[in-house]
């Protein structure tokens, strides 16, 4: 229990596996095991979450992943035998869309994608988002179909380069974009069934951003408590 405690200790300060290794003396191996079973509770009490936002919500999606010249090489003579390798519209295919809401209060919700289409989008919009709650996205048209669905539904074209129209616009979901996927180039080289765990931490330490350290490390300990293999 007194191992476990550092090793939560160590996640709340954001240590990587290698300092781990170091500060408490375990092999790789078992310390990656203990951050990626952490990680793993995060992400199924985020999913059991029931709790529908009802508030005013940003939408937007992105794509990560890592420059085409940092990927391994066998992996870009593939993207390239495939004509997958171009700038642009090709990077969909070597990168991992995601999903984002953002409540104004300042909390958000993720989920992988597929692709960025209206029937996955609205899927996910009705089981987090309540009726007649006010969503800002912008022109994408899969979400076109928002306002027939029962919300209220504004956009903000950012190909005219409009950003902000009063109330209408989706800079704080645009901000946690920059914010996670800079914290996310700290890990090198996340492989592909991974790429959730770290979103949903990413998640996580948002919606948490004002505990103190000591009552992060007391929810982590909770979830830990209440998580089901």
């Amino acid at each position: 229990m007194r191992v476990w405690y550092e090793i939560i200790w160590c996640f709340a300060l954001s240590h990587s596996v290698s300092k781990l290794v170091k500060l408490l003396n375990l092999n790789y191996k078992s310390s990656f095991g203990c951050y990626q079973i952490i990680r793993l509770a995060l992400t199924q009490r985020s999913f059991e979450d029931r709790r529908k936002i009802a508030g005013p919500a940003e939408v937007d999606e992105s794509y990560y992943g890592g420059l085409f010249k940092n990927l391994r090489k066998e992996i870009r003579w593939k993207l390239r035998y495939e004509g997958k390798a171009k700038r642009g519209r090709g990077a969909k295919y070597r990168k991992q869309p995601v999903f984002g809401i953002y409540k104004r209060n300042g909390t958000v919700y993720l989920e992988l994608i597929t692709e960025c289409t209206k029937k996955e989008l609205e899927k996910i919009i009705e089981r987090k988002i309540k009726k007649r709650t006010s969503i800002f996205s912008d022109t994408l048209t899969s979400y076109n179909g928002l306002i027939g669905l029962g919300y209220i539904h504004k956009t903000v074209n950012h190909g005219a380069e409009i950003y902000v129209d009063g109330k209408v616009r989706i800079n704080g979901m645009e901000g946690f974009w920059g914010l996670s996927k800079t914290n996310m180039h700290t890990y090198k080289g996340i492989r592909k069934e991974n790429w959730i765990y770290y979103l949903k931490e990413m998640e996580f330490r948002y919606n948490e951003r004002h505990l103190s350290f000591e009552e992060m490390v007391a929810k982590i300990i909770t979830i830990l408590m209440t998580h089901r293999k």
